[in-house]
């Protein structure tokens, strides 16, 4: 799973990373504890109204809400989706149909039990993430503005980060985005399927160190312990 992590680099960077067309409002600026239910990045492709496809970069809720719940969001945790069954569980199934998005990372946390105690540990890269991930807008009535919320995909982890947590997120390789966030493709079990499987090799190459206390929010956070 991924409860926490960190994005270090500012919306002028991710600007240019992900070759976004329009920045959204209210983008939240680099943070290193992030949180569920925090504000964050995501990057979608829409299709405007002359038909073009136009690539934005948005701020979301990090815990997705289906569109069809009403009042309170659920009380379920919703900032992951297990990607082995994301096609047909009724919270995803239908994000993964047409709204799917990125999310930028620079890096995650796991707490690993080690001598009994939970211990941080930082996973990351070299360069920016992109985690695969899942979007919806929500009102909890309809006299209520929309909300654009989202989700982070996981997969069964990778035998380099076994050691850290059984699963890990979805980190897709830049040949994949497009396929991903493309909004003309309807998405199936067999689309995520090959996201994962793309995603192999990069979440093979990350790397992984041990941090201080996951406590208030500073580039301090991220040096090994």
């Amino acid at each position: 799973m991924c409860g926490g992590y960190a994005l270090a680099e500012p919306t002028e960077v991710l600007e240019d990373v992900f070759s976004v067309d329009l920045v959204g409002e209210n983008l939240p600026g680099p943070s290193w504890n992030i949180r569920p239910t925090n504000q964050v990045p995501v990057v979608v492709d829409t299709i405007d109204a002359t038909g073009d496809q136009r690539r934005r970069l948005e701020s979301a809720r990090w815990s997705l809400i289906p569109t069809w719940v009403k009042g309170e969001p659920p009380k379920f945790s919703t900032f992951n989706a297990r990607s082995e069954d994301a096609a047909s569980k009724a919270s995803w199934r239908d994000s993964v149909k047409s709204k799917r998005c990125l999310v930028p990372a620079s890096g995650y946390y796991e707490w690993v039990v080690e001598d009994g105690v939970k211990v941080p540990h930082y996973i990351h890269s070299a360069e920016t993430l992109a985690f695969a991930g899942l979007y919806s807008w929500w009102r909890a009535q309809e006299s209520d503005p929309w909300m654009l919320t989202a989700t982070i995909l996981t997969m069964p982890t990778v035998p380099e980060l076994a050691a850290i947590h059984d699963r890990n997120p979805v980190p897709l390789p830049k040949d994949f985005w497009a396929t991903w966030l493309d909004p003309k493709e309807m998405g199936t079990q067999a689309l995520v399927d090959a996201a994962v499987a793309s995603a192999v090799p990069v979440a093979a190459g990350l790397s992984e160190y041990r941090v201080n206390a996951v406590k208030g929010n500073g580039p301090e956070l991220i040096f090994p312990a």
